[in-house]
């Protein structure tokens, strides 16, 4: 009896030494400094440069509360039927966010927006036209658009977003600056209260191009930009560009990975120069004479 016993108490004491020990562990390993789900769903992290862990978990990163107010606009259901699994994925893409607090929000009636990379998906672009938007689009792939119904607010030129400009670039498509088209539309003294930028991994030349020239993003309220980590050795150098545009000004408040393409992130940032005390007026030009005036039987340069 007592032998029994005995051995009763050393099984429950080598039982409880077993618990925990793997309770021990699993808390050390859980609150180590990298996101254990998240390193298995989402991070590859790997040396990079001088020896910088950088890893996909940054561009998940986003400035909870900064923004209280956002909302998604546009978007379309895409199905991907996989018939050797039978499995079918659905999900929505093309939707972009919008910060709605005081200062940042898109004034209706008098707002501008600039669209870069189309795929003729106009969801976004239409509903920011219902929204109240002047909206300007732009694709150079795009040789028969799909305008949308309320397309009377939708601007399409055939012109895609480029470092210089171009009547053709090596793919056959004219390219201009985002300065130069501010420049054309007139719009290089007044804000443009959102800038979405969608060009499937030409966003990082562009990203830096705008950065370097301290033009083109002047006055840009909002920025939504769809960014491709294409190449695992270039990691670095977005997050350094991305680090760059968020230490002028810009604060991400919010983050995603795309739903059909594990490389790719949906962000969103504002200009924390625009408070909440209004929207800024229209900038006057040097001459005294608001852009708006000038718009009527103004005849248009050409952009290169």
């Amino acid at each position: 009896m007592k032998e029994r016993q005995h051995v009763t108490r050393l099984t429950t004491g080598l039982l409880f030494l077993a618990f925990a020990g793997f309770y021990i562990v699993f808390i050390v390993f859980s609150s180590s400094s990298i996101n254990w789900r998240g390193s298995y769903t989402w991070s590859t992290f790997r040396s990079v440069g001088n020896n910088i862990a950088v890893g996909h978990d940054f561009f998940l990163w986003r400035n909870d509360g900064s923004c209280r107010l956002y909302f998604e606009f546009g978007g379309r259901v895409y199905r991907d039927g996989n018939e050797i699994e039978n499995l079918t994925l659905a999900g929505i893409d093309g939707q972009k966010s919008v910060c709605l607090d005081p200062g940042l929000a898109p004034p209706p009636g008098i707002c501008v927006v600039y669209s870069f990379g189309l795929s003729d998906d106009w969801s976004f672009e239409s509903a920011m036209a219902l929204y109240g938007c002047d909206v300007y689009a732009f694709d150079p792939s795009l040789q028969f658009p799909k305008m949308p119904n309320n397309s009377q607010r939708i601007h399409y030129f055939n012109i895609g977003l480029g470092t210089i400009n171009t009547k053709k670039d090596s793919r056959g498509w004219k390219m201009t600056t985002l300065a130069s088209i501010r420049k054309y539309l007139l719009h290089s003294y007044r804000p443009i209260d959102f800038l979405k930028i969608d060009i499937e991994g030409d966003e990082w030349l562009i990203l830096e191009h705008m950065l370097q020239d301290g033009r083109s993003l002047r006055s840009v309220k909002q920025i939504s930009m769809e960014v491709h980590l294409l190449h695992s050795d270039r990691l670095h150098y977005y997050r350094n560009l991305t680090q760059r545009l968020e230490d002028s000004g810009y604060v991400r408040f919010f983050s995603r990975q795309n739903r059909w393409m594990k490389n790719a992130y949906e962000l969103a940032w504002f200009n924390v120069n625009y408070s909440s005390k209004g929207q800024l007026p229209v900038a006057m030009r040097a001459d005294g004479r608001k852009e708006d005036d000038l718009m009527v039987n103004y005849k248009f340069p050409s952009i290169v």
